[in-house]
């Protein structure tokens, strides 16, 4: 076994798996080390949204992707607390667009095969603890596996293990937001009841619920809430009903169900780190920041950062640098990228937080075609961000006439 590559990836989620497929095949040398093995579950909504259709078919995978069925998502139905309803499809020219929900285990799986067919050196059960450096410059990692701790040297190394990333812990750059602090507890059902193909949002009094349909009546179940509203000294099993019982709409969907894997818990569901490149690295995925992803643009993050991360890690050790000045274009990337649909997200947790405000913009949504079409296409990851950072877009949506 070689403990030395042109590119180190640490994480063998979708961030990982796409960095390491796109170095591999630009010639480079790569070793993709995961701390789990395969197939492993992870905690995720389990949604691609329509915009990581292309990102899939670049990366070439969108065949076998639809080989193993997943369900199709062609928008979502929301459901405020007050009971109002608004449903909004993908919007797109000829066959309409859509996204997928499959589970994560499936998924992760398929990258992982791509990735060695491409060249990767993809080795399981390595956990990274700590970082090699050479004065200022990241120049690997240890990781530690059965036979003990092994160095990992590269001249560069991503960092794509997820929000709670080694990675960016041991460079001291990762960061919690100081006020938003949700917790998920997410599992997956088989239920008699039917899905159909639209995601399901349900706005509470205090958090939200989301159903993503994974067809033959396999569905995932996400419940989120403030840490400071989650019952203390209970088992989470009692929690996560306890929590299930303020969306009477989901309970009735779920009667009946069998659980179909463990109850997981993740939060809180903000961070970020303080920079995504240095010299020497460069952090993808929810290693390099998570916030709240309501929308689930957690994998088109991952997909298309990886792109981003793969473009300039390839220029880069084409020039023999891997230090600063080239790398940290990716920073400016990722930000150009990134940033404004961080902003939504933040503005559409604004709104979910209060309940009378959603109440109004649901009865203002209702009927109101084109404003869900714009909606829809930012969530789906299909229309730049901006569209729903533009005053106009809030100002013409509540200055129409809401629905009684």
């Amino acid at each position: 076994m070689r403990r030395s590559a042109d590119v180190l990836v640490v994480g063998g989620g979708p961030a990982g798996t796409a960095a390491a497929i796109l170095l591999a095949r630009a010639g480079l040398e790569v070793c993709l080390l995961e701390k789990g093995t395969f197939p492993r579950e992870k905690p995720c909504g389990e949604y691609l949204s329509p915009g990581c259709v292309p990102l899939l078919n670049r990366l070439g995978v969108l065949a076998a992707l639809e080989g193993m069925e997943p369900q199709p998502i062609r928008g979502m139905r929301i459901e405020t607390a007050g009971g109002t309803v608004f449903t909004g499809t993908y919007p797109g020219d000829g066959l309409p667009p859509h996204g997928y929900s499959l589970p994560r285990y499936r998924f992760d799986a398929l990258l992982v095969e791509a990735a060695r067919q491409a060249g990767v050196a993809y080795l399981e059960g390595w956990r990274v603890v700590d970082l090699v450096r050479k004065g200022r410059i990241v120049a690997g990692v240890v990781a530690d596996s059965e036979n003990g701790p092994q160095p990992f040297t590269a001249p560069l190394t991503i960092g794509a293990d997820g929000r709670n990333s080694v990675v960016a812990r041991r460079l001291k750059l990762f960061a919690r937001h100081p006020s938003h602090r949700k917790v998920a507890l997410v599992q997956r059902f088989q239920t008699q009841a039917e899905l159909g193909d639209l995601g399901q949002v349900y706005l509470g009094r205090k958090g939200y619920c989301i159903l993503n349909p994974q067809g033959a009546g396999t569905v995932n179940v996400g419940v989120v809430v403030d840490q400071r509203d989650l019952p203390l000294h209970q088992a989470w099993e009692g929690v996560f009903a306890g929590l299930l019982g303020a969306y009477p709409q989901v309970q009735a969907k779920l009667s009946g169900a069998r659980p179909l894997n463990p109850l997981w818990v993740l939060g809180p569901l903000a961070c970020h780190a303080k920079r995504v490149a240095g010299k020497g690295f460069l952090l993808v995925g929810d290693a390099a920041g998570y916030y709240d992803p309501m929308t689930g643009e957690g994998v088109f993050q991952a997909l298309r950062g990886a792109e981003l991360a793969a473009e300039i890690a390839t220029q880069a050790l084409g020039r023999g640098d891997a230090g600063l000045q080239t790398l940290k274009r990716y920073g400016v990337a990722y930000r150009k990228e990134f940033a404004p649909k961080n902003r939504v997200c933040q503005i559409l947790q604004q709104i979910v937080s209060r309940p009378r405000l959603c109440e109004l913009l649901g009865r203002h949504l209702e009927g109101r075609g084109e404003h869900i079409e714009e909606l829809m296409g930012v969530v789906g990851d299909l229309l730049p961000p901006q569209r729903l950072l533009r005053p106009a877009f809030w100002t013409s949506l509540l200055m129409g006439k809401a629905h009684p």
